[in-house]
């Protein structure tokens, strides 16, 4: 019992979009397609729903071969919502709705007060019940898109099929259709596909996510396994950041923007980098020297530190306390070993109190022991103090033998352009 596409390939009239595809969307299920522009996703949606025949493999529903089962009742237990809107005719909206009754009505069979009671509910549901006697041409692009969905549960499908259903609709609208969604999905049993460009949203609603490459499928599974900083950037090129969403802790995706300013002056070709940071000190110089291909640790960081939060999306490895919690000694000797093992050891422009000094002493003993330490100082020292003096004497040490002290994060990556281990 599913809607299925087994080894599927697509295409139109040149070779094909989509190759050996398998799809599949069980009862009460919510799936994701995401992907690129013209990675297939319309394409394999056209195939769930019998409008494109595969050219290889098949397509089922219910174990059924889609294309010899009758146009009609396939349309009793699939509906799709097309890209694009319904055009904007003189015909009233009610009428529109009404259309999705079509599949459970005889040939020239009007409608009764049941496909009339259906079809208002459709309308009650996707907020367009106002809309009922207005015609389309006076209608807004985000309305006639609610009433495209409107005629589609009109149909009372087992399966909804939908193509960028909130490409039309403002946020607020957005927000209320997936939470339709997912209530059909949810008490209602109704099984939902659904096409999104926007990550987060699909994260926030799907269960299931599959991403599209170029005609194939590169991951599938839950939003957790799939919105990964390597899959998007294998597949998108864009560079991300993963975080948890506050409320429902699914994945949500940052993009890193272009920089205006000059390229980044220094290549990491695999060089490592310890980074000692905390409270946003070390933000920038995570998220850069990680872009240029250092390989990047840090800590001692209390979870839930930004820096901490940041360096965990990046995928950095992380020594890490408790909230709130002072620096102790099994972290001090696990971040000691990782700065011993760095080629460099970078400590950001941050402030010191008793609970965090146990991270300057490592880079001290670091340092004596031969590490190299670049000491960025754009605030002041005393201003960054707050032990009562105890930390002086250590950074004073850490300044005096570090091998280069810069005034600005981005000065740190000029430096290990010009400096090789």
């Amino acid at each position: 019992m599913a809607l299925r596409l087994e080894g599927a390939t697509l295409g139109y009239r040149g070779g094909p979009v989509v190759r050996a595809v398998d799809l599949e969307l069980p009862p009460g299920g919510f799936v994701g397609l995401i992907g690129p522009n013209a990675s297939g996703k319309t394409t394999l949606l056209k195939a769930m729903s019998r409008v494109l025949r595969p050219r290889q493999g098949r397509a089922t529903l219910d174990g059924e071969d889609l294309w010899r089962l009758p146009p009609m009742a396939v349309a009793r237990s699939v509906a799709a919502v097309a890209q694009g809107l319904p055009p904007a005719f003189p015909l009233l909206a009610q009428e529109l709705v009404l259309m999705g009754r079509l599949p459970h009505l005889r040939r020239f069979q009007g409608e009764g007060p049941r496909d009339l009671a259906v079809a208002r509910r459709a309308l009650s549901l996707t907020g367009t019940l106002p809309l009922a006697d207005r015609s389309l041409a006076e209608l807004s692009g985000g309305e006639r898109q609610r009433l495209s969905i409107a005629r589609a549960l009109a149909q009372e499908p087992k399966y909804l099929l939908l193509d960028e259903p909130t490409a039309h609709l403002d946020i607020n609208y957005k927000v209320e259709l997936l939470d339709l969604l997912r209530r059909l999905n949810r008490v209602e049993g109704m099984a939902v596909l659904v096409i999104l460009h926007d990550l987060n949203l699909a994260a926030l609603y799907c269960d299931q996510l599959v991403l599209l490459r170029d005609g194939r499928v590169h991951a599938r599974g839950s939003p957790e396994a799939v919105l990964l900083a390597s899959h998007l950037q294998e597949v998108y090129g864009s560079h991300t950041v993963i975080s948890r969403h506050p409320i429902r802790g699914v994945p949500q995706v940052t993009l890193v923007p272009g920089r205006d300013e000059e390229p980044l002056p220094s290549r990491g070709d695999g060089r490592r980098v310890h980074v000692v940071g905390g409270g946003g000190s070390a933000a920038w110089l995570l998220e850069s020297l990680t872009l240029a291909g250092f390989v990047v640790t840090t800590g001692v960081l209390n979870r839930g530190d930004s820096d901490w939060v940041l360096a965990r999306s990046l995928g950095l490895e992380v020594v890490e306390a408790a909230p709130f919690s002072a620096v102790g000694e099994a972290e001090r000797a696990r971040v000691l070993e990782l700065m011993r093992a760095a080629d460099w050891v970078v400590l950001a422009d941050l402030a010191v109190g008793r609970g965090n000094l146990p991270n300057l002493e490592a880079v001290r003993d670091a340092m004596q022991a031969g590490g190299r330490v670049i000491l960025v100082e754009g605030t002041p020292w005393t201003r960054r103090d707050f032990t009562g003096g105890t930390a002086a004497p250590i950074y004073a040490a850490i300044r005096e033998g570090a091998a280069a002290v810069v005034t600005g994060d981005r000065a740190v990556l000029g430096q290990l352009a010009d400096t090789r281990p």
